[in-house]
Order: structure tokens, then C-alpha cells, then sequence
């Protein structure tokens, strides 16, 4: 695809589906040398290989197949992008999500907090007892949180929201 910032818009509008629909987006968590890591995770996952591959032409990263022990399923792609990489898809996507744009916005804010961590002199305002990872493992717990709730309002692609499932009146 050349040019990143010449991506066609529907393209763009194109992959945003696939992840409101068949992708996620959420925050990775790890722990290295006894150190605790965060970032920013866009995936998609399914059964048809095409957006899978798409996406890495655009962004990287490889695909994988998992295929299942019972025959009468189908294989199943994985695409995805951590950290910086994933930043880089999101902020893409942003304006044509309509599903997760709570998701990419969280994702965002975590990655602004992580390199911002990471700087010589990271949040002067709280003082020098801020243990930043704290305030990641919330944004953390607050992508599961929007990622699993079944019992929160959801919001219909026409802004309003529901309290049930979208078809049920206001």
C-alpha cells in the first residue's frame, strides 16, 4: 500500500468494521524481569482471511491460522498489533469506528500514560510517590470491563442509547 497516509477512506472505513464487528481492541499486560508492562492491543480475528491480510499489508505484523480438531469447523485467522503499532492503527480507524470508539479512545490514553511513564522525570504534578502502573491496571480493568459487560447501555450506530438489545424501543 505504499504511503500510509494515503490509505483510501473506505479502506480505512473498511478495516474499522472488521474490528467494530470481528476484531478487538484492548490492552496487553506483561511482566518482564519482574517489571509490569501495558499497551495498546487492535486485532482481528475470523474466518476469513482476506481482511486479515489487508491489515498487515497496510500495518504489519503476520497472520495465523488455528486450525480446530473438529473438521466440520473452520480455520480461524488472527491478525494483530501491540503497542506503538497498534496506536498507529487506531488512530487510523478512529474516525470510522462506531462499535469501539470507547475501546480506542482507552487504548489511546493508556499509551500516552505508558510513554509518558517512561520519561526521565514522568508526572512532576503527583509528586515522586505516583506509581503509574496503577492507574494503567485501572485503565486496564476499565477495557475488560467494556469489553465483557453485557449489562451495560449499548449504543446504536444512530448515537442513542439502549438499555437492551439494539431493535428494542427506547
Amino acid at each position: 500500500m505504499g504511503d500510509k497516509s494515503k490509505i483510501e477512506p473506505s479502506i480505512l472505513a473498511y478495516l474499522a468494521g472488521m474490528i467494530d464487528g470481528d476484531g478487538y481492541i484492548s490492552v496487553t499486560r506483561s511482566v518482564r524481569g519482574g517489571v509490569e508492562y501495558f499497551g495498546a492491543q487492535v486485532g482481528i480475528a475470523g474466518t476469513r482471511r482476506e481482511p486479515h491480510d489487508l491489515a498487515a499489508s497496510i500495518w504489519g505484523g503476520k497472520v495465523s491460522c488455528y486450525r480446530p480438531a473438529n473438521l466440520r469447523h473452520r480455520p480461524q485467522f488472527q491478525w494483530s498489533r501491540v503497542g506503538a503499532s497498534a496506536v498507529a492503527v487506531i488512530e487510523a480507524i478512529l474516525p470510522f469506528l462506531l462499535v469501539k470508539r470507547d475501546h480506542a479512545y482507552l487504548a489511546l490514553e493508556l499509551h500516552e500514560h505508558a510513554t509518558f511513564a517512561r520519561t526521565d522525570d514522568p508526572f512532576p504534578w503527583f509528586g515522586p510517590n505516583y506509581e503509574p502502573n496503577d492507574r494503567m491496571r485501572e485503565m486496564r480493568d476499565e477495557m475488560i470491563g467494556l469489553n465483557q459487560s453485557r449489562s451495560r447501555s449499548r449504543r446504536l450506530l444512530d448515537g442513542r442509547e439502549h438499555s437492551e438489545w439494539p431493535g428494542a424501543r427506547p
